[in-house]
């Protein structure tokens, strides 16, 4: 009660000065955001900036800093405190960045003389208006959805059935595909149409020439024991335990078998350090919210066995540079999972449990990327 107390006394002290007007060069797009008045100083609401600017904010409460992402690039503000770190130089806007319950808000200043400072040419302040170049929109729009294996590589074979894995990853790849295609409007490309090989390398560089926000690798899995049994989603990171490893050894083995033998995987193996290049891993806490609600909706919606989210160094997923996850549909070298995997009407329902987790994990990411 007291700290709500507190949040409209301050409240209360600021004076709504008018209107801070922007504009978008190249478009008739123009917006008026509230200036307030504290101090005798005019501060605008980083939430009335964000949908105009597609800013990209993150707090970090344990030590008090706001990342700001504008433009591409990153600044960061202490609560309380008029300096601010942009690249390897300190700057200061006489007036400090302050916050009022979850709410933050800038000094006018830092609008209307230090973004025509870092963004010359791209951002400048004239008569009262802050003008800007478009900026760029951020939202999932382009996924590439990789139906693992085809062509000379069957991947995994069915006990009973003798079903191919290439077989139902294409099938529910590409009822997937019109899932995404009719009912979120995004663009999908597919890393194979057909019954063709292609290699793992060839798979990530097609996600990355396309500019994909997201690439989904769909596989099926196999196992010794006849039992073993349900679904599991991945995205990269070294194996750490004795079931990843497993899976990542098979999955993985595809090089050895049909790209070239020792010398190519010595060839994906010398790209290792692509694991701490900070282009990929970036990604990676978007790959682990990626994959939590695909392989949420599959357990839900399919009522697979719920293997968990795991990590595995993968071929496939390491020169992803974009939120990137592998979904093991189920077992195919179990006898039942294996009668479900090449029903038709059982893949439907895995392309819909796989969407839900895709539509789900959208929505929240683009709120974060654009506002």
């Amino acid at each position: 009660m007291k700290k709500t107390l507190m949040i409209i006394l301050i409240l209360a002290m600021w004076i709504i000065l008018g209107a801070m007007n922007i504009e978008i060069r190249g478009t008739d797009a123009r917006f008026g955001i509230p200036e307030m008045d504290l101090d005798s100083v005019s501060y605008v609401a980083i939430n009335d900036l964000s949908p105009i600017l597609k800013c990209i904010n993150k707090q970090d409460r344990s030590d008090q800093r706001l990342y700001l992402h504008i433009y591409g690039e990153t600044f960061i503000f202490l609560e309380d405190s008029p300096y601010y770190s942009y690249k390897i130089d300190s700057y200061n806007m006489h007036y400090p960045l302050r916050r009022i319950g979850s709410d933050y808000y800038l000094p006018k200043i830092f609008l209307s003389e230090h973004l025509a400072l870092h963004f010359e040419g791209d951002a400048y302040w004239d008569a009262g208006t802050l003008s800007v170049k478009e900026p760029a929109d951020h939202s999932v729009q382009v996924i590439v959805i990789d139906p693992g294996h085809g062509g000379k590589d069957p991947g995994a074979i069915g006990k009973v059935l003798k079903a191919q894995e290439k077989d139902v990853n294409l099938a529910v790849s590409l009822k997937l595909k019109a899932l995404l295609e009719e009912e979120l409007g995004v663009k999908v490309l597919m890393t194979r149409n057909d019954d063709s090989f292609v290699s793992l390398n060839d798979r990530t560089r097609f996600a990355n020439e396309n500019k994909a926000d997201l690439f989904i690798s769909v596989h099926t899995n196999a196992s010794k024991s006849n039992a073993s049994r349900g679904a599991e989603t991945y995205y990269l990171s070294t194996a750490m335990t004795s079931d990843a490893r497993a899976v990542e050894a098979l999955e993985n083995q595809v090089v050895e078998l049909y790209e070239g033998g020792a010398s190519a995987r010595s060839k994906y193996d010398d790209l290792d350090f692509i694991l701490s290049d900070l282009s990929q891993t970036e990604h990676l806490e978007s790959s682990n919210e990626l994959a939590s609600s695909i392989q949420q909706n599959i357990i839900a919606g399919a009522r697979a066995y719920d293997r968990g989210v795991k990590q595995a160094n993968f071929y496939v997923l390491r020169g992803a540079f974009m939120p990137s996850v592998l979904v093991e549909l189920g077992f195919i070298s179990n006898p039942d999972e294996e009668r479900l995997l090449v029903n038709a009407e059982y893949q439907q329902r895995l392309a819909r449990t796989i969407f839900e987790g895709i539509k789900r994990f959208k929505y929240r990411y683009d709120r974060i990327r654009n506002t």
